[in-house]
């Protein structure tokens, strides 16, 4: 790998080595299907003694930033691993760019909606444009169904756009989804 031009700091790029080596491990260990299925085991029953067994197998004395460092999330990997297939959502996102009169006229609209209670929630998601939705748009503030949303586009203000979704299954844990492994 070509060394870029810029004076990258020396303890940066140590910091960054620490990580990948510990993170290294990690993986390597995990990768034995025994020792994954006792991690998972371990979290899942909520059994701290094999938990912290498996987490000073890996030398915590060595880690950059100590346990608090990295966090791998299980229960995020079984959720993934159950959810449906990815599907496409067509929703409504707040254009960009706006123009300065365009800010405060989605300023405006927001606080008059506000003012009659209605639900303003909106969220930031990645999404895609085109036709097939192939371009992607960035993240975006997708703005639900309702007269908020309604408001904002008959003044202009919003664009069609595609986020893909899958459908989650939710999985009852024993330990009430503390499902979470700490690691370098």
């Amino acid at each position: 790998m070509k060394k870029p031009d810029l004076d990258i700091p020396g303890d940066l790029i140590e910091h960054l080595t620490a990580r990948a080596a510990v993170l290294s491990d990690l993986y390597r260990q995990l990768s034995d299907s025994g020792i994954a299925a006792s991690v998972i085991t371990a979290l899942v029953t909520d059994d701290a003694k094999a938990h912290q067994r498996f987490l000073d197998d890996l030398k915590p004395d060595r880690w950059p930033l100590g346990r608090l460092d990295l966090c791998i999330r299980i229960l995020d990997y079984v959720k993934r691993e159950i959810a449906g297939p990815p599907r496409n959502l067509d929703v409504w996102v707040i254009r960009e760019p706006l123009t300065l009169a365009e800010q405060w006229q989605l300023f405006f609209i927001t606080w008059r909606a506000q003012r009659r209670g209605e639900d303003t929630t909106t969220r930031q998601a990645p999404v895609w444009g085109g036709v097939p939705p192939a371009l992607p748009m960035g993240t975006r503030t997708i703005v639900p169904d309702g007269p908020y949303r309604d408001a904002l586009e008959a003044a202009g203000l919003l664009e069609k756009a595609v986020e893909q979704v899958r459908d989650i299954y939710e999985v009852d844990w024993p330990t009430g989804g503390r499902v979470t492994l700490c690691l370098p």
